[in-house]
């Protein structure tokens, strides 16, 4: 996260509020506030180090592709900057408060093969195939049904801020309105659908 530049008198402490009120917190000072609004999921590739604001950023995507030399580094401590974009937050929900405050308070560095352990990074490929990983990722999710990629995302995401009642709740209640706007031929073709993978045999699996 980002500090404001000492000049003059200015103070962490003084400079923190005039600093807002100049817009750095708005949404278009903030690139992770701007991922958030992205309703399209968001496919990361890193390899190398991604330090703070950079970690940020990689917790602000949807699915995450790494390097084998990727490393995730939390430097808000050493340096005094208090967290602003999240990471504090996302980051012990994704990996646990105990792991999220080692990481957080000793600065530790998260390898690869820890982030794909902990659930930070969906794969671990060599450098040299980080992006065309992301985008095997991206294609894939693509193939699908575009409209309903978008709703399954916000669904997802939205019910993680709350209890598992109330997000069963949201997820219905979303779902009611994705069918009522259907037309009918779109009903149809879905009952087709279903009817036909009914009739298929049962996997061996």
């Amino acid at each position: 996260s980002p500090w404001p530049r000492r000049s003059g008198s200015w103070t962490p402490t003084t400079a923190w509020p005039r600093w807002c009120s100049r817009g750095a917190a708005a949404p278009s000072a903030n690139p992770v506030a701007q991922m958030e609004l992205c309703r399209k999921p968001i496919v990361g590739a890193v390899a190398g180090f991604a330090v703070t604001a950079g970690f940020e950023i990689a917790l602000a995507c949807d699915l995450l592709v790494a390097g084998r030399s990727a490393k995730f580094l939390d430097t808000h401590a050493k340096f005094g900057i208090f967290p602003s974009w999240g990471l504090s937050q996302k980051l012990s929900r994704l990996i646990g408060p105990n792991r999220a405050r080692e990481v957080s308070l000793t600065c530790m560095p998260v390898t690869a093969e820890m982030a794909e352990k902990w659930g930070l990074a969906n794969h671990i490929v060599e450098d040299s195939q980080v992006l065309s990983k992301a985008i095997e990722v991206a294609e894939a999710i693509a193939r699908n049904n575009r409209n309903l990629v978008v709703l399954y995302k916000s669904v997802i995401n939205d019910g993680l801020q709350l209890d598992m009642k109330h997000a069963r709740a949201l997820e219905k209640e979303r779902a009611v309105n994705y069918y009522n706007g259907m037309t009918k031929e779109q009903f149809a073709n879905m009952q087709k659908f279903i009817q036909g993978r009914s009739s298929k045999p049962p996997s061996k699996l």
